[in-house]
């Protein structure tokens, strides 16, 4: 969902520069390479674990990715005088989704034993009661903003009803990267309107609503190949509610990361910048997708 900024004034390379790196071309190339690349490998890695897998290993791999998505968030939002806790916020990242795995577990209970320990831990590692405070808030806001929403990706996978489950988690995975590649795209080359130029500026219009039909397509994609049994309304219906999310996730992320003067949220995957970076549209749509399986589908 990243139509580009208004092309700024720069000077022209010598005529005898090849196109390469160093160069404006190639470095498009080099990084739509590094995101082929990284797509190859993740992509089917997912696909099979949540297919072929059972519901602890998609546990383990949102696990992972929410405690680097809360480590990237932490960096975000330290500053001076506001430093969270950073080895609590992944830990409790992890810890909120253990319910939606074991119902057995209450709900509430990660949240009361991460903030008992944010509250202590606080105390003891920072210096007065401001950067407490500070610290305190900052760690909870990790856990909530990153940890729980990621959580219903594990809920999703986790029903009761295993198959279903599993195409709704691959559907909300091809709705996602369906529509922020056509938002991506579609905004670089016809986006004029700007979406949200006080939060990212490179966003467009043009490129949202491309997005979100990207995602209807991406429903009725999933009815005609893998998931027969969802009717083509509700197919249109999630696919065109999965863009609007994760277009809120997107600017939601947008918003730390240009608080933080920020680019990207880290550059831990080559061509894609952080986790944070890539599971921003995940952060609303999963739970929305989750909700809507519980109210329309069950």
């Amino acid at each position: 969902m990243r139509a580009p900024d208004a092309s700024p004034a720069v000077h022209s390379a010598p005529a005898s520069a090849p196109a390469g790196r160093g160069t404006p071309a190639g470095s498009a190339g080099a990084a739509l390479g590094k995101r082929l690349l990284t797509a190859a490998v993740g992509i089917p890695v997912l696909y099979v674990s949540i297919k072929a897998g059972p519901a602890w290993l998609v546990f383990a791999i949102v696990a992972v990715c929410a405690a680097l998505a809360a480590w990237e968030a932490c960096a975000l939002l330290a500053r001076p005088d506001r430093r969270p806790l950073t080895l609590l916020a992944m830990t409790g990242s992890i810890l909120v989704s253990v319910p939606f795995l074991a119902p057995g577990v209450p709900f509430a209970l990660p949240f009361v034993v991460v903030l008992a320990f944010t509250l202590l831990g606080a105390s003891a590692l920072r210096r007065n009661l401001n950067e407490q405070v500070e610290a305190s808030l900052a760690t909870m806001f990790v856990v909530v903003f990153v940890g729980l929403p990621l959580g219903f990706l594990t809920a999703l996978r986790a029903t009761p009803d295993e198959e279903m489950g599993r195409d709704l988690l691959v559907l909300l995975l091809v709705a996602v990267w369906l529509g922020d590649t056509a938002a991506m795209y579609v905004g670089s080359l016809v986006g004029r309107h700007r979406l949200a130029p006080r939060i990212s500026p490179r966003k467009s219009v043009e490129g949202a609503l491309a997005g979100i039909a990207a995602g209807s397509l991406a429903g009725l994609l999933a009815h005609f190949w893998w998931f027969h049994r969802l009717p083509v309304g509700h197919a249109l219906a999630i696919g065109a509610l999965v863009g609007i999310a994760g277009i809120g996730g997107d600017l939601a992320e947008s918003v730390l990361k240009r608080a933080a003067g920020a680019k990207d949220s880290s550059a831990l995957l080559p061509g894609h910048g952080g986790f944070l970076d890539r599971i921003d549209s995940l952060l609303f749509a999963g739970p929305v997708l989750y909700y809507y399986y519980q109210a329309l589908l069950r």
